[in-house]
Parts: structure tokens; sequence; C-alpha cells
């Protein structure tokens, strides 16, 4: 069901809106004849979807008056965990997004007519990892400070919980890997199953927790009229799979022959050294999902990876 906007061309602000999960809901609010707003960095935004306005992300200026009177902000602001984890780049991931969850803060403490709920992209990652037929991780599940992602991530969190207004209702996104048509990590592993490489990836006993990219815009959606909901939550399907089965499931629909080569420990972490990128994202082992979601009786569009990969792969 659409929204039914209360006010001529009402506003939603999405800060890091030019990204792939930023574009997905932007497209959605659109339709419903929102003005998405979207704070960027970049002047040259290749952005098809939504109104970019410039900001740095650190400081205070002209952007700041969009917030004003804005029916919702979401932030997804945060430099790429994709890519090398050196300590320059480690500072980077962290820095990008304290600052902007801080500078948004302030800007929402400045309002007279705040945004009636603050959206905060966070991660799966502050759960640590789980292993085997260990139980999966949801909402009430304690909290990892064991590697850098977890320690970011609770970082990210804290700083976003410091603000506190009595109007606004503050919601961290514990978001997991989503699943997209056109970009995300999916078309890439599509390619590979493709080529016949679609294979485990180490042991493949690692878990994966991923949702639909259709989940992703519904569950926000969803959030958005429940004016009483405040706190963390999930963003993943009922049903995390490990690895060896994530890859079966897609070469089905997609391998020459179902065919696919394996990828050893060892050649994860050469092919993530000439990627650029970091071998814990394909080894991690997460296995998280949402009690809240449950609880609150959303209705998945696609709970199940055999779906998921139908509607990715037609």
């Amino acid at each position: 069901m659409p929204f039914s906007p209360s006010a001529k061309n009402p506003k939603i602000i999405i800060a890091g809106g030019t990204g792939f999960l930023g574009q997905l809901l932007s497209q959605s609010f659109l339709k419903d004849g929102y003005d998405v707003v979207l704070l960027s960095r970049n002047r040259l935004s290749n952005s098809k979807y939504g109104r970019t306005v410039l900001w740095d992300a650190k400081t205070i200026d002209e952007w700041s008056a969009e917030v004003e009177g804005a029916r919702a902000l979401i932030n997804l602001t945060g430099r790429s965990i994709d890519c090398r984890h050196t300590s320059s780049n480690r500072r980077k991931i962290l820095d990008s997004r304290i600052h902007s969850t801080r500078i948004l803060g302030d800007a929402i403490m400045s309002c007279e007519v705040p945004p009636p709920v603050w959206f905060n992209a966070s991660s799966m990652a502050l759960y640590g990892q789980c292993f085997g037929s260990e139980p999966a991780h949801d909402e009430n599940a304690p909290i990892q400070q064991d590697s850098f992602l977890e320690e970011v991530t609770v970082a990210w969190e804290n700083e976003f919980f410091k603000f506190k207004r009595e109007s606004v209702r503050q919601v961290a996104l514990r978001i997991s890997f989503i699943l997209g048509h056109k970009s995300g990590a999916f078309p890439l592993l599509r390619t590979f199953a493709k080529w016949g490489l679609g294979g485990k990836q180490g042991n493949g006993d690692q878990w994966m927790s991923w949702l639909h990219q259709d989940d992703w815009v519904g569950i926000i959606r969803f959030l958005l009229k429940l004016d009483d909901f405040n706190g963390t939550i999930n963003l993943s399907s009922p049903n995390p799979i490990q690895n060896k089965e994530f890859m079966r499931t897609l070469r089905s629909f997609l391998a020459p022959l179902g065919i696919g080569l394996p990828a050893p420990v060892l050649a994860v972490r050469l092919g993530c050294v000439l990627l650029g990128t970091a071998p814990e994202l394909a080894l991690q082992s997460r296995k998280v999902i949402s009690s809240k979601l449950r609880e609150l009786n959303y209705e998945f569009k696609y709970p199940q990876l055999c779906d998921a990969f139908r509607n990715l792969c037609d």
C-alpha cells in the first residue's frame, strides 16, 4: 500500500542516497510523490532518482535547511568496507560514519520542526561471528568488539544514540548482505557462477545472512509507518544459509551443468588482494535473523533464497 503524504510534496532526506541502497529507496519514495533530497559529497553525482544537495558530511552548511520539517531522515553515509583494511582505510571507514552521524544529529537538534523519524545505517557485524549449529543472533544477542568491523559498528551506534530529542524516534538499521539486480556484490557472484567459478569460498561452512533488495525497501517503508518503534533492528531474511549452500543454489540457476570451481582459503585471500578488498568479507560467518520483524508481523516478499535468486536471475 502506498503512503498517503499529508502535505504537498513532503520531503524525505537520504544522506548517502546516491549509492545502491539509497537509490532503491529514492525510486520507491518518488513514486509516492515525495520530494527526495539526496545529501551527497559528489558534485557530479550520477543519481537517477532524487534531488542532490551537496554536503561534506562534517559541517553544518546550507544543506541543513533541508532537514527542517522533513518527513524522515535516513543516513546511509559511510566509506565502503569493500577495500583493503589498511590503517588509512580503517580510519576513513570509521570517521565517515561517526562524523556524518554526528553532524546530522546536530542538524536535528537545531531544527524547529525536526523529522519525526531518523533512520541510521548500522551493521550485523556487531554480533560477531557464528559457527556450525550455533543459534542465529537476533536483536537480543550480546554485542562483540573483537574485530575491526565490530568495533566500528559499536562506535557508530553509540554516536547515533548520543542524540536524544523527544519528538524524534531513532532506529538503527543493522543491515545484512543485500542482494540486488544491478549493484552490490550479487552481480559479481552471478558472473562467477555463469563462468563456472561459482563454487564455495573457503570451506563453505561460513554462514551468510542476506536480504533481497525488495525487502530492503519494504522494511524501511514498513518501519516508517510504525510511529512507536524505536531502537535497533536487524534487516535480514529469516533464513540465513551457509556459503556452500548459497553458492549451490546460485549454480542451480546459472552455472553450466551446475558446475562451480571452489575457491580455497588461499585463493580467496589472493583474489581479494588482486581485487583490492578484504578477505574477511568473503570468509566471515554471520548468522543473523530478526526477532523484532517477526514480532511486528513484517511479511517478507522473499524469505527463501531460491525465490530471491529466481527473481534476480530472470
